[in-house]
């Protein structure tokens, strides 16, 4: 107890008397913010920039160099051949519409993921096997049925 007295006795001794008008002393100006984002984001800005041209560069030189090579003579002469040959598709199968003794169309429920139609009152889907065909194909308008044979028909309403 007697070291807080001795504390209190000191500092109403050391004590200086201040101005009753201004009882605090004035405080120092601030000194100017420092702008500490902006010396990163220069950087930054300049990292970009130069990886933006150096991309610019590298796909500048690339195409340029694609455009101004000689053509390999091996290529030229084999792209010449293949371009002489006609490229012709295999004809599809001719498809009957609607034979006299194809089964019987009577509905198509039409569903871009789940098709489904009814044939001689028996529903079925792509991929189901109706008599001695296979369920190829449900449009909105028809169905395409494929024999055992590969002879492909082709259904629709009404005919």
């Amino acid at each position: 107890m007697s070291l807080i007295n001795d504390a209190l006795k000191r500092a109403r001794h050391n004590h200086t008397p201040r101005d009753p008008k201004n009882p605090l002393p004035p405080v120092p100006p601030a000194k100017e913010p420092v702008n500490v984002w902006l010396a990163p984001a220069i950087v930054i800005f300049l990292i970009f920039a130069v990886i933006f041209l150096i991309g610019w560069a590298v796909a500048h030189h690339s195409v340029h160099a694609i455009v101004t090579a000689p053509p390999d003579p091996v290529i030229a002469t084999q792209m010449a051949a293949e371009a002489t040959l006609p490229i012709v598709p295999p004809p599809p199968p001719p498809l009957q519409l609607n034979p006299p003794d194809a089964p019987q169309l009577q509905g198509i429920f039409y569903s871009p993921t789940t098709p489904t139609a009814i044939v001689d009152g028996k529903t079925v889907g792509i991929g189901d096997t109706f008599q001695q065909y296979r369920v190829t194909e449900i449009t909105k308008f028809t169905v395409t049925l494929t024999g055992t044979d590969g002879k492909a028909i082709k259904l629709s309403m009404g005919n």
